[in-house]
């Protein structure tokens, strides 16, 4: 589940719209822009590409093309996340080691409750039932909706770097309660926003899912 102590947003993506109607009333110019896809939408990769940029970051990624594959590549995605972020896990480890050392216990708690945000997240990646994945199960996944998929996923994977800039922010503090309390904020803001990400992932086929319901 989401983080209940950080702030949360709705974990929606819009689904494309349809294409707009034109009446005499509507310019020209006006229709065609309302019947475009969404921006994103314009720029998918081609679907190979978009698996290749994918794979790329995951070693030995197998693909959501066939159904008997999606629950083994969404396990795949959520271990490697899993692993990298139990090494940003470890960091924190050591910030509460050194503060524990120099005897400063409002840091302790300070460091621990972002851990713990932390420590949620990464369970939720490492030992969450794959029934989640089976939301993909029941879509017939055409190259636009695979391309879309392999594009969402790696942006997510795209993400991870800024928590090892966030762990260096906390790093970087030292004993200073002001500036720990501002990195802690920004590593808290940026969990619950992967949390976010992650979880609107299995609305991306929605409007798909109900019409072949």
């Amino acid at each position: 589940m989401p983080d209940q102590d950080a702030p949360q947003t709705p974990a929606t993506i819009p689904p494309v719209a349809p294409p707009a109607q034109a009446t005499p009333a509507t310019p020209p110019q006006a229709a065609a822009s309302a019947s475009q896809p969404p921006h994103s939408e314009l720029h998918l990769p081609p679907v190979g590409e978009a698996l290749a940029n994918l794979a790329h970051l995951i070693p030995g990624f197998a693909g959501y093309k066939a159904v008997e594959d999606r629950r083994i590549a969404d396990k795949q995605l959520r271990a490697v996340i899993g692993e990298r972020l139990t090494t940003i896990q470890d960091r924190l480890d050591a910030v509460i080691d050194a503060s524990t050392r120099a005897g400063n216990l409002d840091n302790i708690a300070l460091v621990d409750q972002t851990k713990r945000r932390l420590s949620r997240l990464i369970d939720r990646m490492r030992f969450a039932d794959y029934g989640y994945s089976a939301v993909f199960d029941r879509v017939q996944l055409g190259e636009p909706e695979l391309a879309r998929l392999y594009q969402y996923d790696t942006g997510i994977m795209n993400e991870l770097p800024s928590f090892d800039s966030a762990v260096s922010g906390v790093e970087a503090a030292g004993n200073d309660p002001a500036k720990l309390t501002g990195a802690l904020q920004t590593f808290d803001a940026l969990s619950a926003e992967f949390d976010r990400r992650f979880e609107a992932r299995q609305h991306l086929f929605d409007p798909i899912i109900a019409s072949q319901s």
